[in-house]
């Protein structure tokens, strides 16, 4: 329920105009007013001037009546004394002054409707002419010998009962009733003028004035928003600027983006010394791992670091851009290889980011901008196939642009496209290689490796289409693939009583910390009917530098916890801490055949024993990959490595192949070619 303040403002509201936009409705008030007051005055003025016509024909009409009785008076003298005077003449006056005697009643009844000032003929004088005319009638009616009194009582009504006296009160009365309506008028139309000019003034005062007011206040506020208008236009020039800047450069560098670069080799590309532009593309190696492991936050403050160090190799007037999540392009005039070895330079030292000292690699595409006009996304695109070249040749390096690169692209491409339907197909195929027990020969279990059978290129190798399907996103679907053939081919030599089956499966990195690894692969190991302990999953040593934290040494765990037993694959290429081997549940390495091919070489086999002496300690066994001669073999087998594994032993077999090999081999005891 409203209250009393409440209601008081909206009674102020509604009497005091504060909306200007409802002015209209008073200003036609207002005018209403002024011409009601106008058609008053108008109406008053006239019905003074009816007045005044009507009582000056009152005025007349009396005068005439006196005169006329006064003719009576004398005719009636001359007819009595036996004049010839005609009685024609005679009656024709009486009649003229009954008529106008009823005509100055009338005249004088209107005259008398004024509010205030109303006046009333006196009765006497009305019933002084009505005897007067009566007896005037009588005397035109009597025999002559009668007349001459008539007379005389006419002339005595006339002159001494006051009826002439009354006929002139009479005028003198119109005249004062005129002046008293006039009066009356004058009065009325001064208090309309005075109620007009109330309302008029109540209209200004209470509308028109705070209309006013309002109109003001309004015309301030608009000059006040206005000049806010003009602050904000100005801030939003300035918020333009940022914003432009904002879109033509990478917010935490602060260096020109795709965008800006791609307009910057356009001016660039019309100069005539354009052909001498050397255009490099830098990317960081591993990267995304660092995104993932230490947030975005550390990765960004590493962007900034390298692209300080990257400013610091190059002239003010060259370019340096970040084109992309973690790759920049630099622009430079002199020789290639050396502002490639400023880079490296630059780059060799881990940055202290956040406490910690992160080391950073790099790989870095290059091309020089040749005589032919070329589109700046075409430069962009020729200089990213060389950093791709170089990345996938292993990191750290730098790749000059060549079209065989391009063509090499194109069939990777084209092998992307294809990877699809092979897996979908089953194209791609398992083959074994057996490994060997080095203490007494005997088969120990065989490694499962890829092969695809292309329909028009033929027998493919790993080497050939895993970068393909790395870059396609591929790997955990072809790594599935594979398993579930291996396990089906498996599972019927066991059934067919040739070799219970002891098989190692390779684990890509994307098919580690795939988060639904567990729940497929324990599916697929379920179906085939294989059991836990006949099945190794072979993770490579890249996997471990992602930490204990992340997702792949969850799910390492997790197998681990399933009785799925893990080894190493290819340690000792450089990558894994040694650390890794004890917070991770492995079982085994497996050593790369660049650490076996040397044997028996002094320096070499320093590296094995030491390796050997450490996974004695940590209990884990150890597979020897490259075992190629019978020497290498004895070798390892003294030096207390378990199990053998290359080409001295059986090459890589389909499953028709490995199956009569099976037959064969599968209880003798093997020796290294």
């Amino acid at each position: 329920m409203p209250t009393f303040k409440t209601q008081a403002q909206r009674t102020i509201g509604r009497i005091f105009l504060h909306r200007p936009e409802r002015l209209w409705v008073h200003y036609c008030l207002a005018l209403v007013v002024v011409v009601c007051l106008i058609a008053a005055t108008h109406l008053m003025n006239h019905t003074i001037a009816n007045r005044s016509l009507a009582a000056s024909d009152a005025i007349k009409n009396s005068n005439a009546q006196i005169e006329i009785a006064h003719n009576i008076v004398l005719t009636s003298a001359e007819l009595a004394s036996g004049s010839s005077e005609s009685m024609t003449n005679f009656t024709k006056s009486v009649q003229r002054l009954e008529i106008m005697n009823a005509e100055l009643i009338g005249v004088q009844h209107a005259l008398s409707r004024s509010a205030e000032n109303s006046f009333e003929r006196p009765d006497p004088v009305h019933q002084d002419i009505s005897r007067f005319i009566e007896l005037a009638k009588l005397f035109a009616s009597r025999p002559q010998e009668q007349r001459f009194g008539i007379h005389r009582r006419l002339h005595e009504m006339f002159y001494l009962d006051g009826l002439r006296a009354g006929l002139l009160d009479n005028t003198l009365l119109t005249v004062n009733g005129l002046e008293d309506e006039i009066a009356y008028f004058a009065s009325l139309q001064i208090r309309l003028f005075i109620a007009s000019a109330l309302v008029l003034f109540a209209e200004a005062i209470l509308i028109f004035l705070p209309a006013q007011r309002s109109v003001i206040r309004n015309i301030r506020k608009m000059e006040r928003r206005s000049r806010e208008l003009r602050s904000s236009q100005r801030r939003l020039k300035d918020m333009n600027k940022q914003l432009e800047h904002m879109v033509l450069h990478h917010q935490p560098t602060g260096l020109p983006n795709r965008t800006s670069l791609t307009k910057l080799l356009d001016n660039a590309i019309s100069d005539i010394r354009a052909e001498d532009l050397n255009v490099l593309l830098v990317g960081l190696d591993g990267f995304k791992s660092i995104n993932d492991t230490m947030g975005y936050d550390i990765g960004d403050q590493i962007l900034i670091a390298v692209s300080k160090a990257l400013q610091s190799c190059v002239d003010y007037d060259n370019i340096v851009a970040h084109v992309s999540g973690d790759e920049f392009v630099l622009t430079s005039s002199e020789p290639t290889r050396f502002l490639i070895d400023r880079i490296m330079a630059a780059l060799k030292e881990p940055f202290l980011v956040g406490g910690r000292r992160i080391p950073i690699n790099a790989s870095i595409g290059h091309l020089q901008i040749g005589k032919g006009v070329r589109r700046p996304l075409d430069i962009l695109a020729d200089a990213e196939i060389a950093l791709q070249f170089a990345k996938n040749s292993g990191g750290n390096r730098a790749q000059a642009f060549t079209n065989d690169l391009r063509n090499n692209l194109g069939m990777m491409q084209r092998l992307q496209l294809d990877l699809t339907d092979a897996i979908r197909n089953g194209e791609i195929e398992p083959w074994f290689q057996p490994q060997v027990r080095l203490s007494d020969g005997r088969l120990h279990g065989a490694e499962v490796l890829a092969r695809w059978r292309h329909p028009t290129r033929g027998l493919l190798t790993p080497d050939a289409f895993l970068p393909a399907a790395e870059r396609a996103g591929l790997m955990i679907d072809l790594d599935h693939a594979i398993w579930k053939a291996a396990m089906k081919h498996a599972r019927q030599w066991q059934t067919e009583n040739i070799w219970r089956p002891s098989i190692s499966l390779n684990v890509a990195p994307d098919t580690i910390a795939d988060p639904h690894l567990l729940e497929r692969f324990l599916l697929a190991l379920q179906q085939s009917g294989l059991d836990a302990d006949q099945v190794i999953l072979e993770v490579l040593e890249t996997t471990l530098i992602n930490g204990k934290d992340d997702l792949a040494a969850i799910n390492i765990d997790s197998l681990a916890d399933c009785g799925i037993a893990l080894e190493l694959d290819d340690f000792g290429t450089g990558y894994a801490s040694l650390s890794k081997l004890a917070q991770l549940p492995l079982t085994g390495i497996k050593l790369d055949r660049s650490l076996i091919a040397p044997l028996p070489d002094q320096a070499a086999d320093s590296i094995v024993r030491a390796i050997l002496a450490l996974a004695v300690e940590l209990g884990l066994h150890v597979v020897a990959e490259g075992v190629e001669e019978s020497e290498q073999a004895a070798h390892l087998n003294e030096r207390g490595c378990g199990i053998g594994q290359g080409y001295g032993f059986g090459r890589p077999m389909p499953p028709d192949e490995f199956t009569s090999w099976l037959a064969v081999n599968a209880h003798l005891e093997l020796q290294a070619g």
